[in-house]
């Protein structure tokens, strides 16, 4: 295991000088942890070599909402905000993550939906970057729980989601790892993903140190138990989970996915 010290000299270089938003104690490997809240579970762990926060939602009993403006049209844009904004309401922010590729306009550059509302459509166009990179994918909650789907797929089906997420590529289809991916590549990022497992569980992961896309698609297969995974982002990825001892504020997002909880007192 790397010391802080090291572990946070090797974020600065990974986010290219915007560690000024990310706390060092995230990657501390004593760092404390609080209670879950009810339906979320948070594990450190280390797979071929690299560290990953792993958190697992149940949307059976925790409500993971998608955020992108506020009522007025303002851009929620990082973690810190969106906390804000839900302290105002009477929530608590318990996990946020950011959620897919987003276009140069800082709108999502694919499908969009929000408590059941769709804000952008279905995009089946080609064109460069990883998002194009097909097979791409939906990430979506509907009448039978968290799943993925293939973009044409998901096109081809009736589903009616209360939230939705397109993003590429897929890490996974059904057990198998995209077949553009590359075993050995020195493309490293931090990434962070999400699956969903046999349990019906949606599980998002964060990189804590650069990996390749082949490595962090084995480790939802191998480790986490996932037939299906999406990937959402690269370097400017974040995780802002209180209780799990990630402080992420946040770098410049569209779309967040988060739980949030009414608060009691």
């Amino acid at each position: 295991m790397l010391s802080t010290r090291r572990m946070t000299l090797v974020v600065v270089t990974a986010f290219a000088g915007s560690a000024i938003f990310l706390n060092p104690e995230v990657f501390a490997s004593d760092s404390p942890k609080g209670k879950a809240p009810a339906g979320l579970r948070h594990e450190r762990l280390r797979h071929q070599d690299t560290a990953y926060d792993v958190l697992w939602v149940d949307p059976r009993q925790a409500s993971l909402q998608l955020f992108w403006r506020r009522p007025n049209g303002e851009p929620f844009v990082n973690f810190r905000n969106l906390a804000q904004w839900c302290a105002e309401q009477g929530k608590t922010l318990v996990f946020a993550t950011n959620a897919g590729i987003y276009a140069k306009d800082r709108t999502p550059l694919g499908f969009h939906v929000a408590q059941g509302e769709t804000l952008r459509p279905l995009n089946k166009d080609a064109g460069g970057g990883n998002f194009f990179m097909k097979p791409n994918g939906v990430f979506f909650l509907g009448e039978r729980g968290a799943a993925i789907l293939e973009t044409n797929q998901y096109a081809a089906s009736d589903h009616t989601p209360t939230i939705a997420v397109q993003s590429g590529p897929l890490l996974l289809q059904q057990g198998q790892i995209h077949p553009r991916f590359i075993p050995d590549s020195d493309s490293r990022y931090v990434r962070n993903g999400v699956g969903v497992n046999a349990d019906g569980e949606a599980v998002f992961v964060i990189s804590i140190l650069p990996v390749n896309f082949h490595d962090f698609a084995l480790l939802f297969r191998d480790r986490l138990d996932c037939a299906d995974a999406l990937y959402l982002d690269g370097a400017i990825s974040g995780m802002y989970a209180p209780f799990a001892a990630r402080w992420d504020i946040g770098l410049e997002y569209v779309g967040i996915l988060a739980v949030t909880e009414r608060r009691t007192s």
